[in-house]
């Protein structure tokens, strides 16, 4: 290797065998004051290195700003650093195992000790055993500096020195305010339609296997019931299932650790809709903390410069004008009961139909096949109404379900009676205590008939008011989501998916954006008679991420694992945190030194500049510009993802309404044909 990587070897690691800017003149080098005169940073054995001597070493590095801030990122880690006994006896060890395999490679290799010895240093950048534990005692300071930064900096919880907080608190509320984690749980159910993105049909033509209609159908029903959504999610999803439904837990990304933040790559229906459900739907949620979310979540709007360039793309969808779209619960509970139906009720084949035409599909398309955000609302009483609609659709002689007419019914539709009897016994069962007044105003695809009933028009229009929604149990209303990416098989093996989403908000980081930060607090919760409010496993009136499950009390493991979950995300959300690392250490350098100033930029100045050289300035510049790189990035990917959401929700609004079959035409094919001469063919697509 060259001579001249060696000597920068050299300087290093001769800046670690040092405590904090404390001088060993009897190893033939020093330290300068903080002034650094000439800008000389170190002595070794009567030679001056100046910090262009160590950049000039490092000119092969991918950039000079880089060079310079690497160099001195190193420097300042090793001086804030003090080496430890422990250091040393853990570096004589792996001088030792060293040794030990130069040995062994000597008999392998037919090779003498002192060549595999050469050979090592050669690798290391370095001249002898003694450069080599300078070399390894300086990695041990940087190793144990930045360290120190992720797990000893505890903060405070208003005023008590209680380690609440990984890294600190400051750094916890840094986290909260930029990244706006979002814990959340969702239940998915897979789906067999087409991909909407690559077939524009698939927005009102999509087709569904009977077990996925099945599925969506139990899902609502168990939802409905007494059942908590993370045991529901357990037995049915199809993501998260062994977690209860959160979302998190991957700890090998600080984005995916504990849910969705802003970084989090979840696609735009799942991510986006939940944005959009809280700028324009969400009544819990104050003007500011609304207005909030636009700027961070670069929701589309006249407050954030984006390469968006007309707001109406949004303004005219049905969720910027304030609404969310409605589905019937007994929609969902009877796309069950005809989740097998591919032929008449008398069992006879329907001509010159397709999957189109089946009575789940109409249904998907009509009500869950929408990628914008929907909930489902309760409609028991209206239900006999609606269900007779729909039978006198297709035969005006009905007028009721009551009385002598019921018994008209069981005997002419016998296998239409039983579907409302199962659907009406599952409406009587449902945990009215599910249901809440979310405040929402709803819409949906309501077709007008004319010209006998041939014709008809289908426009999105609004819902009676004051519907009550379906919500979690604990007071978090549940939004429905079509979403999807890639390939629309259902197998297992498929890389993509299209599905459901059923997803609930366990904690909105705007719901309270000054003392957000304390939900994501690392102490394992007691139920102890003195525990105070931030020790208390009560998540009701004390909740944090960590106690959002009852652990184990035996081991805590539950409660540790979501610890680890915390620190992942805190730790790592900061694809920058080198920087803040550096100007740490300087800030702690600065203060041993007891240099004038009261900012990182003061203190770097006096460090890294002097009159006739100026460090400071390209190691700045540098640290600028990659942070504001990096929120340009961030910036680009949420615009890039609103204009294709809106782009979707644009076009679906625009053409599904037109095309969808209209939901009368389940009646015409169970009773196995579309009027007497056809006349209802055009009406329902059917193509002969």
């Amino acid at each position: 290797m060259m001579k001249g990587m060696k000597s920068l070897a050299l300087v290093l690691a001769l800046s670690a065998t040092a405590s904090a800017l404390t001088s060993c003149s009897d190893d033939g080098y020093s330290y300068p004051d903080y002034n650094w005169r000439d800008g000389v940073i170190v002595t070794v054995g009567g030679k001056d290195y100046k910090y262009e001597d160590i950049y000039d070493l490092m000119k092969g590095e991918r950039g000079s700003a880089e060079a310079l801030f690497n160099t001195a990122s190193d420097i300042v880690a090793q001086l804030a650093t003090p080496v430890t006994s422990s250091m040393e006896v853990d570096v004589e060890g792996k001088i030792s195992d060293m040794k030990e395999e130069w040995r062994t490679n000597a008999d392998t290799n037919g090779t003498s000790y002192r060549e595999e010895m050469e050979k090592a240093l050669d690798e290391q950048g370095v001249e002898d055993e003694d450069e080599l534990r300078k070399k390894l005692l300086s990695e041990a300071q940087v190793s144990e500096n930045s360290s120190a930064f992720y797990n000893d900096q505890y903060g405070t919880y208003k005023g008590t020195d209680d380690g609440l907080y990984h890294i600190s608190e400051q750094m916890t509320k840094r986290y909260v305010e930029e990244e706006r984690p979002y814990h959340i749980s969702h239940i998915l159910v897979k789906v067999d339609a087409s991909d909407a993105s690559s077939d524009a049909s698939a927005y009102y033509d999509g087709h569904i296997s009977s077990a996925n209609a099945s599925k969506i159908s139990q899902v609502v029903r168990q939802l409905s019931s007494s059942s908590s959504f993370g045991s529901v999610a357990q037995v049915l999803s199809d993501d998260a299932a062994a977690n209860y439904g959160e979302l998190g837990g991957d700890t090998s990304s600080a984005a995916n650790a504990v849910g969705m933040s802003l970084s989090t790559s979840y696609v735009n229906e799942f991510k986006l809709g939940v944005y959009a459900y809280d700028t324009f739907l969400n009544p819990n949620l104050t003007r500011e903390a609304k207005d909030q979310l636009v700027k961070d979540a670069r929701v589309p709007s006249d407050d954030v410069q984006s390469d968006i360039t007309s707001t109406s793309a949004l303004e005219s969808t049905e969720i910027g004008k304030g609404k969310a779209f409605g589905i019937p619960l007994s929609v969902a509970l009877t796309m069950g009961q005809v989740a097998d139906q591919t032929r008449a009720d008398s069992g006879a084949a329907v001509s010159y139909t397709d999957e189109t035409q089946y009575p789940r599909n109409i249904l998907f398309n009509t009500y869950f096949n929408n990628h914008a955000v929907s909930f489902i609302y309760d409609d028991s009483a209206e239900y006999p109404a609606s269900f007779l609609a729909q039978i006198q659709a297709a035969d005006p002689s009905i007028t009721s379900i009551e009385g002598d007419a019921e018994t008209a019914i069981q005997v002419k539709y016998p296998e239409r009676y039983q579907e409302y009897v199962r659907v009406k016994r599952q409406l009587d069962a449902i945990d009215q205590n599910k249901f809440i007044d979310a405040g929402l105003d709803l819409v949906s695809y309501q077709t007008e008939y004319s010209d006998g009933g041939t014709s008809a028009k289908t426009s999105i229009k609004d819902i009676q008011s004051g519907k009550k929604v379906l919500s979690d149990g604990k007071g978090n209303p549940i939004i429905i989501a079509r979403a999807g990416t890639g390939s629309s098989s259902g197998d297992d093996s498929s890389t993509g998916y299209q599905g459901i989403h059923f997803i609930t908000v366990n904690h909105d980081p705007y719901s309270d954006m000054a003392n957000d930060f304390e939900y994501w607090r690392v102490n394992i919760p007691t139920s102890g008679e003195n525990a105070n409010a931030a020790e208390s496993s009560d998540y009701a009136t004390n909740p944090s991420y960590v106690n959002f499950v009852n652990s184990d009390p035996g081991n805590n493991s539950s409660y540790q694992t979501r610890i680890d979950n915390i620190k992942a995300a805190v730790a790592g959300f900061d694809s920058n945190l080198t920087y803040a690392i550096f100007e740490s250490n300087i800030e702690k350098v600065a203060k041993t030194l007891n240099i004038p100033g009261s900012s990182v930029e003061e203190w770097g100045k006096a460090l890294f500049s002097t009159e006739l050289d100026d460090y400071w300035t390209p190691i700045s510049e540098f640290i600028r510009y990659n942070r504001e790189n990096s929120d340009l990035s961030a910036e680009q990917t949420l615009d890039e993802g609103w204009k294709s959401y809106l782009n979707m929700l644009n076009l679906q609004e625009d053409i599904a309404p037109q095309r969808v079959v209209p939901t009368v035409c389940i009646s015409y094919f169970q009773g196995g044909g579309y009027g007497d001469n056809g006349e209802m063919e055009a009406l329902c697509h059917v193509e002969r």
